[in-house]
């Protein structure tokens, strides 16, 4: 009786132990499940787990960490956006403010291979002014300065045409002008003189009362005659010196006229001088804004 005794709680001892064993191996084996506890976090997880003495143990658990939306990425791309459009908005702004600059050939009308050696005109303006005279660049200077002088010869035309209308048209030639203003001169200068020997006598102090009365009529109206004569000569003048001006005014027209005329031929034999290609019209052109003309 107490052998059976003694084995029975042997294998109730053995029982414990083994129940106790698997116990603990479960709880290692599946500490989620052994110890589950529930809680959220950023990423939203839950989890649980049940075991029991039968060694079977069921857990379960979500977490939208890798798969839900993530706050920094969405910013940074967001920034990222905005980046790229402020850049986008200011790149137009840029090219709205700055419009395309023209290439030269564009501006100038031609290209400038078919400039060669007349290029030379982009030299500054102390280049042109010292530059020596049968040099390029000197030779150009030429060019220009003679385009300028056409240009002071027209201004200087401009003036003598108004000059010009300021001025009576002589009636007749000057020539014939001068030969009577020479004649009313003579008329006063004799009437002057009479006036003057009409004088000296009346100054006489042993005249009688009748010798003065016929000397001072006859004063005045010598004096009356050097008037007339004084008024003849001093039209005469007027008359001459506007014939004069007028001719000569005229003539100075005539020559600017001339000299303007001539300019064109002047200007491009002077820039043929200076280059060493065929001058057509566009290059002349295409020169003079170079030039600053």
């Amino acid at each position: 009786m107490k052998k059976t005794s003694l084995l029975f709680l042997k294998a109730c001892s053995l029982s414990v132990a083994l129940l106790g064993s698997a116990a603990i191996v479960t709880a290692i084996s599946m500490p989620d499940a052994a110890f589950a506890k529930s809680g959220n976090d950023n990423g939203g997880g839950n989890g649980g787990g049940n075991g029991n003495g039968g060694g079977n143990g069921n857990g379960g658990g979500n977490s939208d960490k890798a798969g839900g939306k993530d706050k920094a990425g969405k910013s940074e791309k967001k920034s990222g956006g905005d980046t790229a459009k402020t850049q986008k908005t200011k790149t137009k702004a840029k090219a709205k403010a700055k419009p395309k600059k023209k290439d030269l050939a564009e501006e100038l009308g031609v290209h400038p291979s078919e400039l060669g050696a007349l290029n030379a005109a982009h030299a500054n303006p102390n280049a042109l002014a010292n530059a020596s005279p049968n040099s390029r660049v000197g030779r150009i200077a030429q060019y220009r300065d003679a385009v300028l002088a056409g240009e002071a010869l027209a201004d200087e035309l401009a003036l003598k045409e108004a000059e010009l209308l300021a001025l009576d048209k002589p009636s007749r030639a000057v020539d014939l002008i001068k030969t009577d203003l020479d004649f009313a001169v003579e008329e006063a200068d004799t009437a002057a003189g009479k006036v003057t020997e009409l004088e000296t006598q009346l100054a006489n102090p042993d005249l009688t009362d009748a010798e003065i009365a016929t000397l001072e009529a006859d004063l005045l109206a010598a004096r009356a005659t050097q008037t007339e004569a004084e008024a003849a000569e001093a039209e005469l003048q007027d008359e001459y010196d506007n014939a004069v001006a007028y001719v000569a005014v005229n003539a100075a027209i005539d020559e600017l006229t001339q000299k303007i005329e001539d300019q064109p031929e002047l200007e491009t034999s002077l820039l043929e001088a200076a280059a060493n290609k065929d001058v057509t019209p566009e290059v002349e052109a295409a020169v003079r804004k170079l030039l600053g003309l």
